[in-house]
């Protein structure tokens, strides 16, 4: 044993500058420093807070208040609440008035307030009580050769003054960034969706009071009419057990279904998420339907889709209040724009939908948030609670499908379809009851402009559809005709061999033809076998294949031009049973490899390769398509999967759209993934059903 030449013991000290260097992690944007303060004023029990911008509001200048009719702080509370970061004086408790479950856990107030500025004063006061001022300089904090211990923030207690009854005032002066009207646009909007633009925090106002130059932004928190106004709505609640309890509302039928829906979701296991409650609210966003609804509520197109855009989203709420970044411009946390690529007439995108999940600290609790409070850690309660809101979405979607798509009569021409798409009548109204709205005259001329260039695309697509079909049935007359030859040959072999057996002297040396004969009758034959699937006639029920053969298939089908190009290819060497229409399963495999040949061809480069691995649990098979070739740029990651965009020179553009239905008939999805095996394009094929 070593002997021990000096010991002790000594305290963690940090540096007085982690107080920044905290406010930098945990808080990403101003806006949600401001959030985090808003929430404070919500845990002291205030029933409305003003949030006032003062001054020059640029960086190094101007204030920011924060005012609530809250509780207050005692001196005691002040030196152990604000003067304890992480302190446990909130922790698993409620507001005074035991009404509110406390937000705040883990002391980011004073670290927001950090961020937002250079120095701080806090004015509070409880009934009854004097007035107690603390004040902070964060540039105190900044001196690297301090410690946290060494930095003093001096406190008084005086007669009341501003706070006549109880509440607390943190002004924030000498701001650390400048605050234009975009970026308060923004705040508003962040404010707006705190609480829910449903209101689902009661007894809580905010009030956003700013300078001269940006007063239309002002007054209090509220969301815009244009919320109220969906489409389809679906609201209700999921217990633990999985059962949905909902009712449906639909504009176009002016009907809603009573409360006593109960659909009963049964995913793989017992779901972890626990009760929750919620409501997704829907627009058709086609400009027309836009513009009724513009009218309706005598505004402007443009303002309808801003405040569309702004809310767009899933969010999730924690008793009331907003969980981050759930439901933030471009957070398709739950991928429903993938979705709707699969099946566009069907599914919602993400900028169609405003709605919430309402959860709790003590109905979920395994929904936990991450350390910064951003997020909620992935988790298997959390999976459950994305595959919750799916079903519930479905049960909408199909709903607004069916009004959507009344299935046309039989006597109904392509032509006769299209004649009925018109904003004539449209063109009309606005003539009549807005004949000086030049505005409103030239978004109608537009949108008219628009649905005549929409209805040539459809034309056009129809078109192409229409010789996808011709080509399905020239396969049906290669295969049979070429299946009648096959029977000829055969035939012709034999009466071959018959006449040879009466010449034994010529059978040596003609049976090496015969041969041949055969062998090439076998490559033909099996050449049709491929080639079957993806005829026009009407296919039977799926039924039992190995995958991997027919992955192997579809590879022999390219076998020369994979020689050519001298690709690598490594096929799975597993044997999965899954019940599909090969057809369709081919057809897919088709779609991938002929893209992956491509791009591997226009590249200049000694080592190609092509990597295809499945894997399977209970629940769903996974397929990954991976090549080394180019891959997608940034620029198209968001569009490949659009129909007839593509970046060959000479592509349809129908590849991807064709394998994303395929998938989605198996309840599967497609995907782009980044980080998979190679360092080209992955796609990742996921099938739910029927396998």
């Amino acid at each position: 044993m070593a002997n021990i030449l000096e010991q002790g013991s000594s305290v963690l000290r940090p540096r007085a500058r982690i107080i920044k260097i905290i406010g930098q992690e945990l808080i990403s944007n101003d806006n949600i420093a401001i959030i985090e303060l808003v929430k404070n004023s919500y845990d002291a029990g205030a029933k409305s807070v003003k949030v006032i911008f003062s001054g020059d509001i640029a960086e190094g200048k101007g204030e920011i208040a924060v005012d609530d009719d809250g509780s207050g702080m005692t001196l005691d509370t002040v030196k152990k609440g604000w003067l304890e970061p992480a302190t446990i004086i909130k922790k698993n408790k409620k507001s005074k008035d035991k009404t509110r479950k406390m937000l705040g856990e883990k002391g980011i107030g004073r670290f927001a307030a950090a961020k937002l500025s250079k120095k701080l004063e806090m004015l509070t006061k409880v009934a009854k009580g004097n007035e107690i001022l603390a004040k902070f300089d964060w540039e105190d904090f900044n001196d690297d050769d301090r410690y946290l211990d060494e930095i003093a923030c001096s406190w008084e207690v005086r007669e009341p003054e501003k706070i006549t009854d109880h509440g607390t005032i943190l002004t924030l002066s000498g701001l650390d960034s400048k605050w234009d009207k975009e970026k308060l646009r923004e705040l508003k909007v962040h404010l707006s969706r705190l609480v829910s633009p449903f209101k689902l925090v009661k007894g809580f106002e905010i009030y956003l009071i700013l300078p001269d130059p940006f007063k239309e932004l002002e007054g209090i928190i509220n969301p815009p009419e244009t919320l109220g106004k969906p489409d389809y709505m679906i609201k209700g609640s999921v217990n633990p057990s999985g059962t949905v309890m909902f009712e449906y509302f639909c504009k176009k039928e002016n009907r809603e279904e009573s409360k006593d829906v109960k659909i009963e979701f049964k995913p793989p296991h017992v779901p972890k998420t626990g009760s929750f409650e919620f409501e997704f609210r829907v627009w058709d966003r086609e400009k027309e339907n836009l513009f009724r609804l513009a009218t309706e509520l005598k505004s402007i197109l443009k303002d309808i889709e801003r405040d569309l855009d702004e809310a767009a989203g899933i969010s999730i709420y924690r008793d009331g209040f907003r969980v981050l970044p759930y439901g933030e411009p471009k957070d398709d946390w739950l991928r429903l724009d993938s979705r709707r690529v699969n099946n566009p007439t069907l599914r919602v995108s993400n900028n169609q939908i405003i709605g919430y999940v309402a959860i709790s600290s003590e109905s979920n609790p395994l929904l936990v948030d991450q350390s910064n409070r951003e997020g909620i850690v992935e988790s298997f309660a959390f999976k459950d609670l994305k595959e919750s809101i799916i079903f519930i979405l479905k049960e909408l979607e199909e709903r607004r499908y069916t009004v959507r798509h009344d299935q046309p009569k039989k006597s109904e021409t392509t032509s006769g379809i299209f004649s009925k798409i018109s904003v004539k009548p449209i063109i009309d109204m606005v003539e009549q009851k807005l004949p000086n709205d030049l505005e409103a005259k030239q978004t109608v001329a537009q949108t008219d402009a628009r649905i005549k260039e929409g209805i040539r695309e459809v034309q056009e697509v129809l078109s192409r559809y229409r010789r996808l079909a011709t080509l399905g049935q020239l396969f049906d007359v290669v295969l049979h005709d070429g299946n009648g030859i096959l029977l000829r040959l055969d035939n012709e072999v034999r009466l071959l061999e018959k006449d040879l057996k009466k010449e034994p002297e010529n059978i040596k040396k003609i049976e090496p033809h015969i041969i041949n004969i055969r062998l090439e009758r076998q490559t033909l034959s099996e050449l049709f076998k491929r080639l079957e699937p993806f005829g026009g006639r009407k296919r039977g029920r799926p039924k039992y294949i190995i995958l991997e053969e027919a992955i192997n298939n579809v590879f022999k089908l390219f076998e020369s031009k994979i020689n050519e190009l001298k690709i690598n290819v490594i096929l799975p060497d597993s044997r999965t049973e899954v019940r599909f229409d090969e057809g369709e399963l081919e057809q897919i495999f088709v779609n991938l490899l002929d893209n992956s040949l491509y791009w591997l061809d226009s590249l200049n480069q000694n080592e190609k390769k092509i990597l295809v691995e499945v894997s399977k649990n209970d629940t769903e098979l996974a397929v990954l398509f991976s090549d080394n070739g180019p891959g997608v740029s940034a620029a198209n990651v968001d569009r490949i999967f659009e129909p007839y965009f593509s970046t060959k020179p000479n592509g349809i553009g129908l590849g991807l759209k064709i394998v994303g239905e395929l998938v989605t008939e198996y309840d599967g999805s497609l995907d782009l993934i980044s980080n998979g095996p190679l360092n080209g394009a992955t796609f990742k094929l996921t099938f739910r059903r029927r396998f």
